[in-house]
């Protein structure tokens, strides 16, 4: 046995297995390493996808793994070079103090490089006649006694098994609707679940019931597709929690087999509901106008283009503006201006559907778009009010500006910019504060 060697392969172990630390493993492997797992997918070929490997493993399971290598032996296949072997025993300690034992054979090849000795190849393999798919290299902890386990004891096993893992656990059998195959406590308390019988009573056993309604045919899609090309997926989705509310969830998943032959699903799931938020304040911050909280003229174009792309019906583009509201600023104060504003910020995305879209596109200037129009008369109505509303305010708060608000636009179909419809909307808004502020007109064009 050559000592440089076995302290090379100890090394890589200690860094990968104990310390679970990705650089570290990285400093004492080639640039051109391949490593093979255990799984049919566990191939990676260069230090790039070997890095790619190694922190999706972890990610997984952060955890420290005891390691035992026995019957170890090298020999030399060229100047620097050596062929290695040994015998490998993983131990998972539990949480409850039992430990998951999983042994396995590790042929390797370590070589000089520059006065160093790294690790230019790895391959775990195992004696099977069948070989289950989705096993991680090389953390995949079994029973002797688990074909022989009942329904019950199996979700037990599984349930020590994934307790430590960072996420919550569910898996499906592939099959209509997903007939749930596994569950852990922590996936359990993630969805507000008391018990595993509550968690089926509610979802009468199916994952898909598990999942947001409105997210359900995103899921099976994402799943579908990306199972055709290989057998892992990831999507992003709500998933319903027992007081009847939701959380975003990252699903990290992959396809495997269960013991009785059955094409099954495992997931993790971790609970994202505040990077979402994080993400959609950031977006809002983009989207929507500091001072009146509605779309401004970015995100009011983002959805009105989006509309018209899935829209074959007639629509109305309305352009809005505060009639002599310099006069309003410049005898109360900007202040008193920014209230009025807010006013009929809060007039116009209250009237209107949350399908429609308010914008402030910049001062005083307003833009309403209503989607999916059959009748525009209920628009004239709402519109009529609002016009009441705010004459109403400013003759309580600000009667010498003598503001009003006027409103303008055009009933369409078809496909038209952004720019076209301001174009035409504010044409008709002209006419209109030209002859008599305070009033409206939509023109069907």
């Amino acid at each position: 046995m050559n000592n440089t060697v076995y302290n090379t392969i100890k090394q890589f172990f200690d860094y990968y297995l104990n310390e679970r630390n990705v650089d570290k493993v990285l400093s004492v492997v080639s640039d051109d390493i391949y490593s093979i797992g255990i799984g049919d997918d566990e191939i990676a070929i260069g230090k790039a996808e070997f890095t790619e490997l190694l922190k999706k493993e972890i990610e997984i399971l952060p955890e420290f793994i005891e390691y035992e290598i026995n019957n170890y032996y090298d020999k030399s296949i060229a100047d620097g070079c050596y062929y290695c072997f040994c015998n490998m025993k993983f131990i998972l300690k539990m949480s409850d103090g039992s430990k998951i034992h999983h042994s396995t054979r590790f042929t390797g090849c370590v070589c000089n490089k520059n006065g160093k000795m790294l690790v230019h190849s790895s391959h775990m393999s195992k004696t099977s006649s069948y070989q289950e798919e989705g096993k991680i290299f090389p953390l995949k902890f079994t029973s002797k006694k688990a074909k022989n386990l009942d329904k019950d004891a199996k979700h037990d096993l599984w349930e020590i098994l994934y307790k430590m893992l960072p996420g919550g656990i569910i898996g499906g059998y592939m099959e209509e609707g997903f007939p749930l195959y596994i569950i852990n406590e922590y996936m359990l308390k993630m969805a507000g679940y008391s018990s595993y019988d509550d968690f089926v009573k509610d979802t009468d056993g199916l994952v898909i019931n598990s999942i947001y309604e409105d997210d359900r045919q995103i899921f099976a899609d994402v799943v579908a597709k990306s199972l055709a090309k290989s057998n892992q997926y990831q999507v992003r989705y709500r998933m319903k929690t027992k007081d009847g509310g939701y959380i975003w969830v990252y699903n990290i998943g992959r396809k495997t087999v269960a013991q009785d032959g059955r094409d099954v699903i495992v997931s993790i799931l971790v609970d994202v509901s505040d990077q979402v938020k994080e993400t959609q304040y950031l977006i809002d911050q983009n989207n929507k106008d500091s001072l009146t909280g509605i779309y401004n003229r970015k995100g009011a174009e983002s959805r009105i283009a989006n509309s018209l792309h899935n829209s074959s019906e007639k629509y109305v583009f309305i352009m809005v503006d505060l009639d002599n509201f310099k006069m309003l600023n410049d005898i109360y104060g900007h202040a008193e201006g920014d209230k009025a504003l807010c006013f009929i910020a809060d007039k116009l995305n209250n009237c209107f559907r949350k399908t429609d879209t308010v914008c402030r596109i910049g001062g005083d200037e307003f833009i309403i778009f209503i989607s999916y129009c059959s009748d525009i008369k209920p628009i004239e109505e709402k519109i009529e009010k609002i016009i009441h509303d705010y004459s109403k305010m400013i003759k309580e708060n600000y009667p010498e500006s003598n503001s009003s608000v006027s409103f303008g636009g055009i009933c369409t179909s078809g496909m038209n910019t952004f720019t076209e419809l301001y174009k035409k909307a504010d044409s008709v808004l002209y006419e209109i504060k030209k002859s008599h502020k305070g009033r409206y007109a939509i023109k069907n064009v």
